[in-house]
């Protein structure tokens, strides 16, 4: 008989894409298992077609009645089993009134009483580590130490990314280096002048740099071009669908990033990544793990991690974790 299962992770976009990396073990060890995942209706593309899903399911969280359609159709589908690494109590109480009868996720979530089972959220774990510890609850344990790649471009999002970049003869067969300079958390981010100093050195050593993130990040992605004399057309920032991100991501060479979505979706389509972190430090789960990726950040402050997301402004005023980064170390990283 098949079991039907859904893992439930509405959080922000690099959160969906490590819950996603569940779908390695389940897709190879279970095949008597159909799975759902549900994610924000933002990021919900994203997962269509993926080969170990059966349903994406979309929630709206800016709309009002989003959850309740949700938890309808979730009811309709008729799921077994609910995995729930995202620890809100939205989530919790979305699969329970789905009535899904089993319900796993971790015991520090806002409302483990509506859980039928409750794991530890160990801190010293990788998020990909802890998300697997919900898998081991259905049987599922995946293989030794898995950092495989786990999402796959969309063939038509390739297509079309090579051919809005025009790249021209001298360039053609230049390295790309994505740089992702945004994040939700403003103390997250390195400096503009930081990475418009290493945008401007790798240029000059021959690297093709292109700037990426959404569409309000746009404006900061122009200052770090027109401070790296780079072209207009290298800032691709909210001109891309997610897809087409996620397919220029897995045609560079590397990533340069903070502690945010873009480091986790070069994670997963295999993309080295310099990951640059200031208020927070990779030991809470979110730092890359493949073997060409690399971590810049100071060692030894006092104030550091000041908090698990970072925050919209550093508790000190200094922001010394950040501006202390030079950008010739980044481009040494990148370079080497």
């Amino acid at each position: 008989m098949t079991e039907r299962v859904v893992i439930v992770q509405s959080g922000f976009l690099g959160d969906a894409v490590l819950a996603s990396g569940m779908l390695r073990a389940i897709d190879g060890a279970a095949r008597g298992v159909e799975v759902g995942l549900v994610v924000r209706s933002e990021f919900a593309d994203l997962f269509g077609g993926h080969p170990a899903l059966r349903r994406v399911h979309r929630l709206d969280k800016r709309r009002r009645g989003g959850t309740a359609e949700l938890i309808a159709e979730l009811r309709e589908y008729g799921y077994d089993t609910a995995l729930v690494p995202h620890r809100s109590f939205r989530s919790a109480a979305a699969v329970w009134r789905a009535g899904i009868g089993r319900r796993i996720g971790f015991r520090q979530s806002d409302a483990p009483w509506l859980l039928t089972e409750r794991v530890d959220y160990d801190i010293a774990l990788h998020e990909t580590a802890r998300n697997a510890r919900l898998l081991a609850r259905i049987g599922i344990e995946p293989g030794g130490d898995d950092r495989r790649p786990w999402l796959i471009p969309d063939a038509g999002a390739l297509v079309a990314v090579r051919e809005r970049l025009h790249r021209g003869a001298s360039h053609d067969q230049a390295p790309i280096v994505v740089m992702a300079p945004g994040s939700v958390w403003p103390t997250k981010r390195w400096t503009a002048e930081g990475y418009a100093g290493a945008a401007r050195e790798l240029s000059a050593r021959g690297y093709y740099v292109l700037l990426a993130g959404s569409p309000a990040e746009r404006e900061l992605c122009e200052t770090i071009a027109e401070r790296a004399s780079l072209e207009h057309g290298r800032v691709l920032c909210g001109e891309l669908s997610l897809r087409e991100l996620v397919a220029l991501i897995a045609m560079a060479g590397r990533v340069v990033t903070n502690d945010s979505a873009p480091l986790h979706l070069a994670e997963s389509v295999g993309t080295p990544v310099t990951a640059i972190f200031g208020p927070t430090v990779p030991e809470f789960g979110f730092g890359p793990q493949a073997g060409r990726s690399s971590v810049i950040q100071v060692e030894g402050l006092p104030c550091r991690p000041c908090r698990i997301h970072g925050s919209r402004r550093c508790p000190i005023g200094t922001h010394v974790c950040m501006t202390s980064i030079t950008a010739e170390r980044v481009v040494a990283d990148v370079t080497q």
